[in-house]
């Protein structure tokens, strides 16, 4: 019975959420009128649908879909986030254009918040504008809202910098995208956990991470088309757990461990292994599309082996820097470098900074 009750909750959900436009506007007529905004308690870690198809409120500019919020006494300044896609259809592409109406505790309007959308974001649902919300301590609730004035309007978007930003435009563009303001769209909303101490994108959990790094110090040229052997460089496989800040939302400690091995043959034909562990303890810093982070980076049980021949390398440890763009379902690309001094076991010390990139897969 509860199975089939979800089932039947999520087809309605579903339907509200591919209505064309005409059948929008259609419900935003038959719906009930509120005569004042109605607010719920904003729940902690969502990252879902606000719905915003059951509510109806009568504007100056006509009636409007809306969701009120209400936020506990007392809170703490934080932020949530919404998202807005891109939608395709037979008919054309649209999105949804939130509007956002702050309130304090009297229920008197602080600020209206219609934002510039930018859809940098790509993920499964598709391409989305982020939104990041600020929500000071005077803030009591807040509206998310359709825009009256735009039904029947036509949207655009436009391609800039080369194809790697896109905008959102009321006024056409040279090379713009047409697109329709739907009333109810693909929409998302994202909050903190409870507390409001961590971050409304998840920061704490396993990862795992593919790194390829060439050192400054060459130890065997590969044969065409692979890269050389370099002393602390090549492929390396990590699994780390990262750490939310406490009270630091966009923070977190990174914690990994890792295992190399790479080999080539020259071009006499004399064959080169290197293999090792190594680990990483980071801090980094965060935002909706990139990441900083710096640290300490450290190698153990590092040895080359040459015909027969090995020369072992005692423990040793660096600075490392990482700088990452991420991207959709927790898939990060990044860049790597750190400066590392090795020492063999005859006491010879060579400098070889790695510089290098990596594949990232988090939480």
């Amino acid at each position: 019975m509860r199975f089939t009750a979800l089932f039947f909750t999520l087809i309605v959900l579903g339907g509200c959420a591919q209505l064309t436009p005409r059948g929008q506007m259609s419900l935003l007529q038959s719906t009930a009128i509120s005569e004042q905004y109605a607010f719920e308690q904003l729940p902690a870690g969502m990252q879902g649908n606000p719905d915003l198809s059951e509510q109806v409120i009568e504007l100056p500019s006509g009636k409007s879909f809306y969701k009120g919020y209400e936020l506990a006494a007392g809170h703490r300044a934080f932020v949530v986030q919404l998202r807005t896609y891109i939608e395709k259809s037979q008919r054309g592409d649209g999105f949804f254009y939130p509007v956002i109406e702050l309130f304090d505790a009297q229920r008197q309007r602080i600020k209206v918040v219609r934002p510039q959308l930018r859809f940098t974001q790509v993920s499964a649902e598709g391409r989305y504008a982020v939104v990041p919300l600020q929500i000071t301590r005077d803030v009591a609730s807040f509206v998310i809202r359709t825009e009256p004035k735009l039904y029947g309007q036509e949207a655009s978007y436009t391609k800039q910098h080369s194809g790697a930003s896109w905008s959102y435009s009321v006024s056409p563009f040279t090379k713009r995208h047409a697109a329709s303001y739907l009333a109810l769209g693909q929409l998302e909303l994202l909050t903190p956990d409870e507390g409001y101490s961590s971050p409304f994108e998840k920061i704490s959990g396993p990862f795992w991470l593919f790194s390829h790094q060439k050192g400054a110090h060459k130890l065997a040229s590969g044969e065409q088309y692979l890269p050389d052997l370099t002393l602390g460089g090549g492929p390396k496989f990590s699994l780390g757990y990262a750490y939310g800040v406490a009270g630091r939302p966009g923070s977190s400690v990174r914690a990994s461990l890792g295992a190399s091995y790479y080999a080539v043959t020259d071009s006499a034909g004399v064959n080169h292994r290197q293999q090792g562990l190594s680990g990483d303890l980071l801090w980094v810093e965060s935002n909706q599309v990139s990441s900083l982070g710096f640290g300490i980076t450290a190698n153990s049980g590092l040895s080359y082996h040459k015909s027969g021949t090995t020369v072992e390398y005692e423990d040793n440890w660096g600075p490392k820097l990482v700088l990452e763009i991420r991207g959709a379902m927790g898939v990060t690309l990044g860049v790597q470098v750190s400066w590392l001094e090795f020492e063999d076991q005859q006491g010879n010390k060579i400098n070889s900074d790695q510089l290098g990139f990596y594949l990232a897969r988090f939480y």
